[in-house]
């Protein structure tokens, strides 16, 4: 999801600068399956400079602490962290500035090296967005999913939504380029002919 920056400078970056949540309604096509187009919203927070940052949103208070890796059940996933911000985790959603085309965007962290963070929207089948953490705006902790259905971005039904769709990339990759094989040529043969008439 991209929103351009003159639209994110009137409607958001005043609250975002101030410290304060945003919603931000989703649009196109570029985070579905999950986040769907105009019937979907989120709830984006700033990232705060503070060792421990206190999320509230209704009834959801969440302390995020500082750590370079935490342990997956047995599996070591790599955090990313820049001095004075709050820790980014893969498979988080984040709202951040593309320096080349000038935009702000709303993609999901894929993979972390260091400082760099490789994105792409769930509904994109498209090489990684590459961004700093210094990027980075604010990361998404609560809204809609799934057409109307609330969510917490840290609730266990959402982290296996968000792991399972991020794992099936390579398949439902390849399961496209299949498709678009097998069916082209019969594109092609459905095709009518525009031959001259005598």
């Amino acid at each position: 999801m991209t929103i351009e920056e003159k639209t994110f400078t009137e409607l958001y970056q005043k609250d975002l600068d101030a410290g304060k949540s945003v919603r931000i309604d989703i649009s196109g096509v570029g985070m579905e399956p999950l986040l769907k187009d105009g019937k979907d919203y989120v709830i984006v927070t700033p990232l705060k400079k503070s060792d421990i940052l206190e999320l509230e949103d209704d009834n959801l208070q969440i302390s995020v602490i500082k750590h370079e890796k935490h342990s997956d059940k047995g599996r070591s996933t790599n955090h990313t962290r820049s001095e004075g911000r709050m820790t980014l985790r893969r498979r988080d959603i984040v709202l951040f500035r593309h320096e080349q085309t000038g935009t702000i965007k709303l993609h999901r962290i894929v993979h972390v090296w260091g400082t760099l963070l490789l994105m792409r929207g769930d509904g994109c089948y498209c090489p990684f967005e590459r961004a700093t953490v210094s990027d980075v705006i604010g990361v998404v902790i609560s809204g809609t999913c799934l057409g109307g259905h609330p969510f917490k971005a840290y609730s266990h039904r959402w982290s296996l939504l968000s792991r399972f769709w991020t794992l099936t990339y390579r398949a439902r990759l390849w399961s496209l380029r299949i498709y678009r094989l097998t069916t082209k040529p019969l594109r092609k043969k459905r095709r009518p002919s525009h031959s001259a008439s005598a």
